[in-house]
């Protein structure tokens, strides 16, 4: 009898100790749950981007060094103010290696001597070949008068000898045009000559115009007063000390308009075309990371191109700032949130609470102590939801981050529901 009451003891004490413990409990403490939402819902794409001046002033190399007479297609620069200061215009802003103008100016001056020692020389064979054939042409008249007189001396003499002195003045006559003309070739000939010596002289000296004018401009001024903002180089990169410099990429810094901020962005192709013309974005600014800015699409490349620093292409995007605030300067980073898709009292769960792959989407639905497997279909998504269009209702409980066993598991199909 004792034992008996011993055990009935033992066993009220068990469900006591059951009861105060309830393990049930403690299990589901240890699971997190998710309920199904209902409100507003965002769809959206992110991507990073740098604020930029929709209008500058371009500080740019010199523009005679645009000019195809110099050859010359990119200069190193060997100094530049550091980017933010505030210059006045006709402040210094950078210099450019002297070098290569300095060495194509050396070039310049010694082919220009050679080119002037030759036209002299035309002019001197010029002159003294001209001397030449106007004296040959003047010894051509003495005999041409002497052969006159001749003829006119033999009317007297024999038939013979007036046919040999009409022989000779004929002859005469023909070597004196002959000199005539050979005058004529040779004066052409030596004009042409001195003429292309001139011309080469003429477009070196010019060139050499060229080379100094550049080497006097290789100092960069600023046009007006405004902060400094690096350009950027042949390697997509700001320019620095040591960056080249050209006719190609030919922007050295630019003075902003702080007052026409915008953002410019990429997008990669698989998101360009959930973009449009017009759609809302929220700014983040690294410098400011408490506060968001509004803003808004104004411009989408129809051309994609290789992303600054990714092996993937991208579409530029632009987008301008709804209000212009002074704290918000060129090259500070961004991330632009651009709102693709606004809805309105839409069911949302967690995205770690759906499970599944595209042929299949599941819940894992709290039901008392048991769970249940439950399809759902989902519409939209963001970094953190999916959108509910069938399947659960606002206030459902689900299980989020769920590990399935190996068992087998019985999902309920939209269809049995």
């Amino acid at each position: 009898m004792n034992k008996k009451k011993i055990g009935i003891g033992l066993g009220v004490l068990l469900v006591i100790i059951i009861l105060i413990w309830q393990p049930w409990k403690k299990s589901d403490d240890t699971q997190q749950i998710a309920k199904v939402q209902k409100g507003s819902f965002e769809t959206s794409v992110t991507a990073m981007g740098e604020l930029k001046a929709q209008k500058a002033l371009d500080i740019t190399v010199p523009e005679v060094s645009f000019n195809r007479e110099l050859r010359i297609w990119d200069l190193k620069i060997m100094s530049i103010v550091e980017e933010g200061k505030i210059v006045e215009k006709g402040d210094q802003v950078a210099t450019l290696d002297p070098t290569e103008v300095e060495e194509r100016l050396t070039e310049v001056n010694d082919r220009l001597n050679e080119i002037y020692t030759r036209l002299e020389d035309a002019k001197i064979d010029s002159s003294l070949t001209l001397m030449g054939a106007r004296e040959n042409i003047r010894k051509k008249e003495d005999y041409l008068l002497d052969a006159e007189i001749k003829v006119q001396q033999s009317t007297y003499e024999s038939k013979a000898v007036q046919r040999q002195s009409q022989i000779d003045y004929d002859k005469a006559v023909r070597a004196l045009a002959k000199a005539k003309r050979d005058l004529i070739t040779q004066t052409q000939n030596h004009k042409r000559r001195i003429a292309r010596n001139q011309e080469r002289v003429d477009r070196y000296e010019r060139r050499k115009k060229l080379y100094e004018q550049l080497k006097s401009e290789l100092v960069i001024h600023s046009p007006a007063n405004g902060m400094i903002i690096y350009g950027y180089g042949y390697d997509g990169q700001k320019v620095k000390v040591g960056s080249r410099v050209g006719r190609w990429m030919p922007l050295i810094a630019t003075l902003p308009d702080l007052k026409t901020i915008i953002s410019e962005l990429y997008v990669k192709e698989i998101d360009i075309a959930k973009i449009e013309l017009g759609q809302a974005v929220k700014l983040k600014i690294d410098a400011f990371p408490k506060e968001t800015f509004e803003g808004e699409i104004i411009s989408i490349a129809n051309v994609g191109q290789e992303m600054p620093g990714e092996f993937q292409n991208g579409f530029k995007v632009i987008v301008e700032l709804k209000e212009y605030k002074e704290v918000l300067l060129p090259g500070m980073t961004s991330t632009n949130t651009i709102i693709t898709k606004s809805l309105e009292d839409i069911l949302f769960v967690a995205k770690e609470a759906v499970y599944g792959n595209d042929s299949l989407r599941y819940v894992v639905q709290k039901d008392g102590l048991s769970t249940q497997f439950k399809e759902v279909e989902i519409g939209s998504e963001n970094e953190m939801f999916y959108t509910i269009t069938n399947g659960l209702k606002e206030g459902d409980k689900v299980l989020i981050n769920y590990t399935v066993g190996d068992e087998d598991i019985e999902i309920s199909k939209l269809s049995e529901n």
